[in-house]
């Protein structure tokens, strides 16, 4: 069974890397920018006793393409990822239920993320949607330089 808490974003950072990451020269590199602003909150997926999947929440609009969730309050996903040899076992849904309930608590209306081809279907799976504009057309996928195809997603919460 997996327990997902609240951690200090160090805590995340082999996961980050091992997962997310590996092109990075070590897991000590695998930092986001914005870990330690105010607001953020870093949730560890455990089993046993190890951390198993990650995901950090932070309160940032999208500005990726304007528009997307004016006036509403809303909080990015970003980091997500769990370990090869536990997928498919609901650590991820666990954590995407976790940092629900945290959200709604604090009246989030909005969880939105840069999503991975990979995992499209798994944040489908879990109640988010692609960003589409005001006629309903998808937003276009865009490429992360050394990562990949991404699509943004949303979950209204």
């Amino acid at each position: 069974m997996t327990r997902v808490k609240t951690v200090q974003w160090e805590v995340l950072k082999e996961v980050r890397y091992a997962v997310l990451w590996p092109h990075l020269k070590s897991a000590e590199d695998a930092r986001i920018d914005i870990d330690e602003r105010e607001g953020a909150i870093h949730l560890a997926g455990i089993m046993g006793e190890e951390v198993v999947g990650v995901a950090s929440l932070f309160l940032q609009k999208c500005d990726r393409f304007s528009g997307f969730f004016e006036g509403e309050k809303v909080y990015r996903l970003r980091a997500m990822g769990v370990l090869a040899h536990v997928r498919r076992n609901g650590v991820g849904e666990a954590i995407i239920n976790e940092a629900v309930n945290i959200l709604k608590a604090e009246d989030v209306e909005v969880i939105w993320c840069d999503a991975r081809e990979v995992a499209w279907g798994f944040y489908k799976r879990c109640g988010f949607a692609f960003c589409a504009d005001k006629e309903g057309v998808e937003c276009e996928a865009y490429t992360v330089p050394n990562i990949g195809l991404h699509k943004m997603m949303y979950r209204r919460l």
